[in-house]
């Protein structure tokens, strides 16, 4: 055997544990095994205790509307870390460290009074204090309805995507996306002040007007439809919430406040939406490419939320995050522009159940009725729509 210093080179007998020329250990020390983007890492700690951390998200701070061509916005790695007795311990719960186990630091903004007001309530609470006319008034109402999906989310929980989301996914005229706009930056410069949002932190500004009438935000294409598919029946479990958002076709907000409840198991569909005349108590029936995953996830719901954790709830930005680990540990590119907005975000899973519905066979009223259209008009004409003429759609899928 020959001395692993490569500048002394002598040769050693198999017995000796280090060199007697150069004092170099014989034995070579096992490499630390290396784990995949999303999973997290264990190591010790100076206590004797052991830790897991994990990277729970990416914050993208948005460029100012007067930066130069070609600036690439910061990224901020936010982490969660827990101790645990054994290094044992510390691996199995890896898995279960989300955005939602994030502890904020002392005399952080997310530590004040009010943080977790939610949109609604913000806005209950600017209108009063707003002097204008009762005609601009209710300019701001029927603009600020294009957030009801937000409406009961926290503000510090929302981000630009999101509300640019609601904004695309309308059917609203320019002038009422103009209007939503002012009133959510007129409600962001009455909560900043008052410690309800981070300071710095007005969205409303990077929000741009789509035209009325079509969703702007891509899908998932069918390839990266396909590596999702595989992730899940991997054992992913957060693949399999996402292959379901994709065929269900719920907004993100109404996805995580189905419960087991929500869910008929005989005929296979869910009844819920978010809290608006075409979303409220709508059905949607399982695809059987997804049926799978859906009757184990009600199982290990409990009587809680299916689309969860283990029944528990899970926020929009935890579900954020979780979406965007996904992308990357899939390999799925999802770069962000020059407003810091990501080129997929959990809205995306929406557009592509609109794709998939495109290449179903069936008509555009059992598809409105499936997607939740927005207008009250269109709302009408699929109220009473068959539980088979559904069935039929989805099945294809």
């Amino acid at each position: 055997m020959i001395c692993m210093n490569p500048k002394c080179g002598r040769e050693l007998t198999t017995d000796f544990a280090f060199c007697p020329y150069c004092g170099r250990k014989q034995q070579r020390t096992p490499r630390r095994k290396s784990h995949g983007n999303g999973i997290g890492s264990v190591f010790k700690l100076p206590n004797g205790k052991w830790a897991a951390e994990k990277t729970v998200a990416w914050t993208v701070e948005p460029l100012p509307p007067d930066a130069p061509p070609g600036t690439v916005p910061k990224k901020h790695r936010q982490t969660v870390r827990r101790q645990y007795p054994t290094r044992k311990d510390a691996f199995a719960a890896l898995p279960y460290l989300t955005a939602a186990d994030r502890r904020p630091r002392e005399g952080t903004m997310t530590q004040r009074k009010r943080t977790r007001i939610t949109l609604r309530e913000l806005y209950d609470q600017w209108e009063p204090t707003h002097d204008r006319s009762r005609s601009t008034i209710n300019c701001y109402r029927s603009g600020f309805r294009l957030f009801a999906e937000l409406w009961d989310v926290p503000m510090e929980d929302i981000s630009v995507d999101d509300l640019q989301a609601c904004l695309e996914d309308s059917d609203a005229g320019r002038r009422t996306q103009e209007n939503a706009k002012t009133a959510l930056g007129l409600v962001y410069k009455y909560g900043i002040p008052r410690d309800a949002i981070p300071k710095d932190r007005n969205l409303a500004q990077f929000l741009r007007i789509s035209e009325a009438g079509g969703s702007k935000k891509p899908g998932l294409s069918l390839a990266e439809l396909e590596l999702v598919r595989k992730a899940a029946a991997g054992g992913d479990p957060f693949a399999a919430i996402v292959l379901c958002h994709c065929y269900l076709g719920f907004r993100p907000t109404a996805l995580l406040a189905l419960t087991v409840a929500d869910y008929d198991p005989e005929r296979r569909a869910f009844v819920g939406g978010i809290k608006t005349e075409a979303g409220k108590g709508r059905t949607v029936t399982v695809s059987p490419k997804i049926q799978t995953y859906v009757t184990a996830l009600v199982a290990s719901a409990g009587s809680g939320c299916v689309f969860g954790r283990l029944g528990a709830p899970m926020s929009l930005a935890d579900y954020r995050a979780q979406f965007y680990d996904l992308l990357e540990r899939c390999g799925i590119p999802n770069p962000v522009d020059e407003t810091g907005r990501h080129r997929l975000t959990p809205h995306s899973c929406r557009h592509t159940f609109a794709t998939l519905l495109k290449r179903a066979q069936g008509s555009d009223t059992d598809k409105l009725a499936l997607i939740g259209h927005t207008s009250t008009d269109q709302l009408r004409e699929y109220q009473d729509v068959p539980l088979e003429d559904l069935r039929a759609i989805t099945d294809q899928l």
